[in-house]
């Protein structure tokens, strides 16, 4: 399959783009123009901004792209070469230690499941995005050798105007678990940590509104989720400014998030091979709005070799064996979801 990205943004469908794609610093100013944004987790791509040489917006974003694209390979047979918990063990309690000693409440470490294409082609993986759980956004994009598809539950945020959407997801439990997670108080201290550092973050900026914590509900994962609105102050601040503010929130991140907690947390995602894109924002730009999600629960390549990344969110009352269940989980559902 030749370069492409693709992101659901809503009840309107997917938008797609095709082609070869320019690189630029600048967000699109016009709503004329698409482009999207497509950056690593430590936001280190100067000129995060792809404009596609053509784009469409399509319900049916597979189908949309099987019939664009120069070619396209068979779906991928992938032999997955395990893992093993040693050294998530090791970074684990180097976490806990960090908490009993004050320096920090939260972590999220992120192990990846390698594997390697054995037949066809990883970017057909696209085909599976006809038939997500409403609650998810699909996704993928191809930029030479290098890509990634998935379904993320995970706003990071919506711009439309004056209006910013985003939300905290974090709390995670087995579906048949949902009557015990409700009142578990290690899941929803986890997840008020995203809440209140979202709403410090975007307090000054405008009036915050929140809504009550919820259950999204994805099938066999069910998490903790709260969406928050604001209305925006004038000047607003620009989109890339909103990305490095925003990004990572403790979903994915450390709380709180000082400068040694991300350098560390980056330490710790070296050490368990996480991908540069896993968590990493992705968001596109169309009819002068903008929408991005956190690139979570997906399949990424570079050439043969993929990899099938989940993450954990650790803080004092966390227990290893279930966060090492929680990983399994969470990687048996993109599995299942992209049927690799």
């Amino acid at each position: 399959m030749s370069d492409f990205a693709c992101l659901k943004i809503g009840p309107e469908g997917y938008v797609c783009g095709l082609g070869d794609f320019a690189s630029s610093a600048q967000p699109p100013q016009s709503p004329d123009d698409v482009a999207f944004y497509i950056n690593d987790f430590q936001l280190g791509d100067p000129a995060p901004w792809k404009r596609p040489q053509r784009w469409l917006l399509a319900e049916d974003a597979p189908r949309a792209l099987n019939g664009s694209a120069a070619s396209v390979g068979g779906f991928p047979a992938i032999e997955w070469s395990g893992l093993g918990g040693a050294e998530f063990r090791q970074i684990y309690e180097e976490i806990q230690q960090s908490i009993t000693e004050g320096r920090l409440e939260k972590s999220v470490p992120v192990l990846a499941e390698r594997g390697r294409v054995t037949a066809g082609d990883p970017a057909a993986m696209v085909h599976a995005l006809g038939g997500l759980p409403e609650a998810t956004w699909g996704y993928g994009w191809q930029l030479g050798q290098c890509g990634i598809v998935g379904a993320t539950p995970e706003r990071l945020f919506s711009l439309d105007g004056p209006l910013l959407a985003t939300m905290a997801l974090a709390g995670t439990s087995p579906r048949h678990e949902t009557e015990a997670f409700l009142t578990d108080p290690k899941e929803i201290r986890e997840h008020e940590y995203v809440v209140d550092y979202l709403l410090g973050k975007l307090s000054a900026l405008g009036t915050v509104e929140r809504s009550p914590r919820f259950v999204m509900d994805l099938g066999s994962i069910v998490h903790f989720a709260s969406r928050i609105q604001v209305e925006l102050r004038l000047p607003a601040p620009g989109i890339d400014d909103l990305m490095r503010l925003l990004h990572p929130t403790p979903a994915l991140g450390a709380y709180p998030r000082g400068d040694g907690a991300l350098r560390q947390l980056l330490d710790y995602r070296r050490r368990l091979g996480a991908p540069a894109f896993f968590g990493a924002p992705f968001g596109v730009w169309w009819d002068g709005r903008f929408h991005s999600v956190v690139m979570i629960r997906n399949v990424s390549w570079e050439g043969r070799e993929v990899w099938l990344p989940s993450g954990c969110g650790i803080i004092r009352e966390s227990r290893f064996d279930r966060e090492w269940r929680e990983l399994a989980l969470k990687r048996n559902s993109v599995k299942a979801l992209l049927g690799v």
